[in-house]
């Protein structure tokens, strides 16, 4: 633990190094365009933060193609949840103006702070966020580590990760490995993906192949009717696109049209490079290369006298793939690994791409496999595919191929929506704390809308007639029935020795890290995980003199739920029920969790033979290692002793044991 922080640490003194060199260069990007000069609290989370945006949704979908990415996910939520305050987050002036113009007042819009502990803390602490949606992989290890602190699940959302970036992160494991293990969701694109997260330590009991988003996306009625009049203006021209292009494939693209112009002279091209910074360059480019040029900035038609014409705009591909009959897809000729092609194909236009593209190859092997993709490497080759695709006949069969591939993965958006939904507005979500004079309490406001120190006490409960039995062991765990609500209160207590002497005061220590804190706080993500546990209800630390504490937890009785030895204790169980004991201490230790005393006690299941596991005091996470087979072997000698104690015990270690480790290993 020491070693994790020590490496946070040197991790945010070199962002605090780093902060002023951004703003430089934000301020020199100012130059061009002035919108990155504006909002710079924000990239620190400092000044107000309007009261009623606390308790939002966060979205961060950091720049334009994310944004798009979301839009039908957010536009959804805010349809299925009206009402629900969201806050999207982005890096680039780009992204926000698109987020405003597309939202507007439906949803707030701010910078994502940079990544240094002061500002993570502060965006923390002033939104009081109910969950976070990280759009693809923009994961920031000290905002994460501050969610994680104030028990705010984090859901990684349309997730890719390419084999080039999978290797990125091994490099930085030493840093990314506790990172993973604070995302509450992570739902990925494809099986890939999920095979490359699952070895860099993503528990297989939160990662969820649910699609890609970008299959979902599609014509609006606003869309098509933003179109027609540019499609008037270039009526019985060959038009065709080059999308997302990158220096060293302008020259060539260039080139090519020319050649187009050979055959057609009227063809013109329409040119939307990648990144904003280059949108005078490829100007230059064009005006060099002796071709008329014209700008999305100057008209708002393509004039029928220019040969290219420049979209120096963003979040307009839409508009551009329905003038084109041909798209070349950038980011391919050269080794960057080529962009996302369903965009265009969505809006009309037909596919050409370079070879490189790595960063999608699911994509491109479904559209290469049913003649959905022209590969190209060069400008003649580029020239032929145009030429080719103006075919009325070709256009068609190649354009219903490529609508076919989409169809068949359409659907990602409801089923991410459903799931993160899920893991976002139960559980941690509903999670509020209150400072006491004597300490902190924690609770779930969802289950108890009030919570007070007298609800930890045992004589309350019996004044209002609400205990319905208790447990005795090293201590007394009382039952309260309140309504339909069913709660196990239990008081901590120490062990060994030193409890003959402090029966429950333990040193003073930060409140997230005391007994009862820490177990809700845990509980609670192992409950967004979807793992078998108890569902906290409240947790208290109460200070004691100057150096102590106590504490207490209210935790929700499981429906029907029996543990093991009392289960033993009246008949033998079945080989199907051992499997599945064994199968919920897996889901446990994949998630790597540590339960500190895994025995027969704290083995439950329920009248629907659910298996169910309790106790998690001095529980954590924990890297892989040898202490899964010690928990393993706990159990096992807690079953011994048992048999050892009790005349009646129906268990038999050679039958029952290795049907238990069976579900274990399966």
């Amino acid at each position: 633990m020491a070693l994790k922080n020590m490496r946070l640490w040197l991790y945010g003194m070199l962002l605090r190094l780093v902060t002023p060199a951004v703003f430089v260069w934000l301020w020199l990007r100012g130059k061009k365009d002035a919108r990155y000069r504006q909002n710079w609290s924000e990239r620190l989370a400092l000044g107000a933060v309007d009261k009623k945006l606390q308790g939002c949704l966060v979205i961060h979908s950091v720049s334009v193609g994310e944004t798009l990415a979301a839009k039908r996910l957010i536009e959804q939520l805010l349809y299925q949840q009206t009402g629900q305050k969201v806050l999207i987050t982005c890096m680039t002036p780009t992204a926000r103006t698109l987020i405003q113009q597309h939202f507007g007042e439906s949803v707030s819009c701010r910078y994502w702070p940079i990544d240094t502990p002061g500002s993570a803390k502060r965006f923390v602490r002033k939104l009081k966020p109910k969950g976070v949606w990280i759009m693809e992989t923009e994961l920031w290890p000290q905002m994460l580590k501050h969610f994680s602190k104030a028990n705010v699940p984090v859901s990684l959302l349309n997730a890719r990760l390419s084999a080039r970036s999978a290797r990125g992160y091994r490099r930085f494991h030493w840093l990314m490995k506790a990172v993973w293990k604070q995302l509450t969701l992570v739902s990925v694109q494809n099986k890939e993906t999920a095979r490359r997260m699952k070895v860099l330590g993503v528990a297989q009991s939160r990662l969820f192949v649910d699609g890609n988003l970008k299959y979902d996306i599609q014509l609006s009625g606003k869309d098509i009717d933003k179109a027609y009049p540019w499609k008037q203006s270039c009526s019985g021209r060959n038009v065709w696109l080059a999308s997302s292009s990158h220096p060293g494939e302008h020259e060539v693209l260039l080139e090519a049209h020319k050649l187009v112009q050979e055959e057609q002279p009227d063809a013109c091209l329409i040119i939307a490079p990648r990144h904003p910074e280059q949108f005078e360059k490829v100007a230059e480019l064009t005006r060099q290369s002796g071709l008329k040029l014209a700008r999305r900035t100057e008209f708002n038609e393509i004039p029928q006298d220019c040969d290219v014409f420049l979209a120096d705009s963003m979040g307009e591909m839409m508009l551009w793939g329905q003038l084109a009959s041909a798209s070349f897809i950038g980011g391919s000729i050269i080794e960057r690994g080529g962009h996302n092609p369903l965009e265009v194909i969505a809006a009309g236009s037909n596919v050409m791409s370079g070879r490189h593209v790595f960063n999608f190859p699911q994509v491109y092997a479904e559209l290469s496999k049913v003649g959905a993709v022209r590969w190209v490497k060069n400008a003649e080759e580029i020239k032929q595919a145009v030429s080719l695709m103006q075919q009325a006949a070709v256009m068609k069969t190649q354009h219903e191929a490529a609508k076919s591939v989409l169809q068949t993965h359409q659907g990602a958006t409801l089923r991410v929506l459903k799931r993160a939904l899920e893991y976002t507005l139960t559980g941690s979500g509903m999670i509020k704390t209150e400072q006491t004079p004597r300490g902190l309490i924690r609770y779930d406001s969802d289950i108890i809308e009030t919570i007070e120190d007298k609800h930890f006490s045992a004589q309350y409960w019996q004044q209002q007639k609400a205990i319905a039995g208790n447990s005795t062991g090293r201590a007394t765990v009382w039952f309260i029935q309140q309504g339909d609500l069913g709660l196990l209160l239990r008081h901590y207590y120490r062990g060994g020795l030193v409890g003959k002497i402090n029966k429950d005061r333990f040193l003073r220590e930060p409140a997230e890290k005391s007994r009862a804190i820490h177990e809700f706080d845990l509980l609670c993500k192992l409950r967004d995980i979807g793992l078998p546990v108890p569902r906290p209800v409240a947790a208290r630390m109460e200070k004691t003199g100057v150096f102590s504490y106590k504490a207490d937890i209210l935790v929700e009785v499981i429906p029907g739920a029996v543990d093991v030895y009392r289960l033993l204790r009246e008949k033998q169980l079945s080989a199907e029920l051992w499997q599945k004991l064994g199968s919920a201490i897996k889901q446990l230790h994949d998630t790597g969790v540590y339960h500190s005393d895994l025995n027969c006690h704290n083995l439950m299941l329920d009248d629907n033979d659910k298996a169910w596991i309790v106790d998690f005091d001095k529980c954590d996470f924990r890297e892989s290692g040898e202490w899964k087979e010690a928990n393993i072997q706990r159990l096992l000698r807690s079953l011994r002793k048992e048999k050892e104690k009790n005349e009646t015990f129906y268990w038999k270690e050679s039958r029952d044991w290795p049907e238990l480790l069976t579900g274990y290993r399966r």
